[in-house]
C-alpha cells in the first residue's frame, strides 16, 4: 500500500485536500461499556501509583511476518502539569482497512467518551498493537532546568526514536512510519529516515487528522494522559484534584494553580516547574529562596582567580602566611 493508500478518505466537499472532520461511521463490532482503571490493570499500566519516573508499556502482541504500518502521536505537550504521553499505534498493512473502519480521527475531535470506547475497541483486534512513551512532570522539570537545558522537542524526538526502536527490537517489520510532526517536518523525516533507513518515514502537519493509524496513537497517548490526570496519586500526600485540563488557559487550572501553591514548597510534583505560568506564580505568592550552592560557586571561582592570578598582590600578606612554621609530618601512630 502506498502513503497516498494510508490517508484517510476524502470527503467530496474537501476541494481544498484538506481531510473530512467528520469521523467515519462505519464501525466494526463494538466494544461494551469498560471499566476503564480495571481495563488499564489488566494491560499492566501504573495508573494508579505515584508516577515520579516516566516509563514504557507494549501491548502484548505476536508479530505476523508481513509488513507492518505504524503511526505516532502525543498528547499533553503544553500543560502545565501532569505527564507528556507519545504513543504508537502498529498493525499488518492487511489489517489497516478494518483498522480504519473503527472511527478514529484526531483525539481532540472525540469526547472522552469516544475515546475511551475506542481504545477499549482496539483491545478485541489482537492484529493491532500500540505502546506508549510516559514522561512523568518531575522527569520534564528537572530536564528542562538542568544546567545542559534538554528542550521539550528533543525529548519528543527521542521518545518517538525510542518506541520505534523498541518495535523494531520487538521483532515487528515495519514498513511504513506515519508521525505528527514536532518542528519543521521536512528536517524531522530526514533525521528519521537516516536513523532508520530500511522504513519509509513520513512526517506531516496535522498527521492524526490525514492518517487513521496516527488517530489511533493519538487516542491511546490521550486515554493514558487523561488516566493519569484523574486518577493521580500525590506522592506528597492527599491534595485538592480540581485542576482541570492542565492547560495554562483553563480557569480551573489557574484556579487549582493560586489555590495550592505552598509558600515555602511551592508545588507538588504534578508540576512541571520550567513552564512560565509556574515560575511567575511562584515569584509572586513563594518564599524567595537563596541557594548556598550559588556562593560556594562564587567562591569557588574568586578563589580559582586568586590562585592563578600572577600579578603582584597590592595589599598587604596575611599574618598566617607571615607566621608559618615547619610542619612535621606524622610517619607513626
Amino acid at each position: 500500500m502506498s502513503a497516498t493508500q494510508l490517508r484517510r478518505p476524502l470527503d467530496d466537499s474537501d476541494s481544498d485536500g484538506e481531510p473530512s472532520a467528520q469521523v467515519p461511521q462505519k464501525r466494526a463490532k463494538t466494544a461494551p461499556a469498560t471499566d476503564m482503571l480495571g481495563l488499564f490493570a489488566s494491560l499492566g499500566l501504573p495508573i494508579t501509583t505515584a508516577l515520579t519516573k516516566s516509563y514504557t508499556h507494549f501491548s502484548a502482541h505476536t508479530p505476523d511476518t508481513t509488513g507492518y504500518v505504524l503511526g505516532v502521536d502525543e498528547a499533553g505537550r503544553g500543560p502545565v502539569l501532569g505527564p507528556m504521553v507519545y504513543a504508537t499505534c502498529f498493525c499488518p498493512e492487511s489489517f489497516y482497512p478494518t483498522l480504519s473502519s473503527l472511527g478514529f480521527a484526531d483525539s481532540k475531535q472525540l469526547s472522552e467518551e469516544q475515546r475511551d470506547k475506542l481504545f477499549a475497541e482496539l483491545q478485541l483486534h489482537p492484529q493491532a498493537g500500540w505502546s506508549i512513551r510516559c514522561l512523568s512532570p518531575q522527569d520534564i522539570s528537572q530536564s528542562m532546568l538542568r544546567r545542559s537545558k534538554y528542550n521539550l522537542n528533543s525529548m519528543a524526538h527521542d521518545a518517538t526514536i525510542h518506541l520505534i526502536r523498541e518495535t523494531l527490537e520487538r521483532g515487528i517489520q515495519l514498513r511504513k512510519v506515519f508521525i505528527d510532526t514536532v518542528g519543521p517536518p521536512l528536517t524531522y523525516q530526514k533525521r528519521l529516515q537516516e536513523l532508520f533507513p530500511g522504513v519509509e518515514i513520513t512526517v506531516a502537519k496535522k498527521a492524526d487528522s490525514l492518517y487513521p493509524i496516527v488517530s489511533a496513537a493519538s487516542v491511546c497517548a490521550k486515554v493514558t494522559r487523561d488516566a493519569h490526570l484523574s486518577n493521580w496519586v500525590f506522592a506528597e500526600g492527599p491534595q485538592s484534584t480540581n485542576y482541570g485540563s492542565g492547560y495554562p488557559g483553563d480557569p480551573s487550572t489557574v484556579r487549582w494553580l493560586k489555590e495550592s501553591v505552598d509558600h515555602v514548597f511551592g508545588y507538588p510534583g504534578i508540576i512541571r516547574f520550567s513552564w512560565s505560568t509556574c515560575v511567575k506564580l511562584l515569584e509572586d505568592s513563594a518564599a524567595k529562596v537563596v541557594w548556598p550552592d550559588d556562593e560556594g560557586q562564587s567562591n569557588a571561582k574568586l578563589l580559582t582567580s586568586r590562585l592563578f592570578n600572577t600579578k603582584e598582590p597590592t595589599g598587604q600578606r596575611s599574618k598566617f602566611f607571615a607566621r608559618r612554621r615547619p610542619i612535621t609530618l606524622a610517619t607513626s601512630l
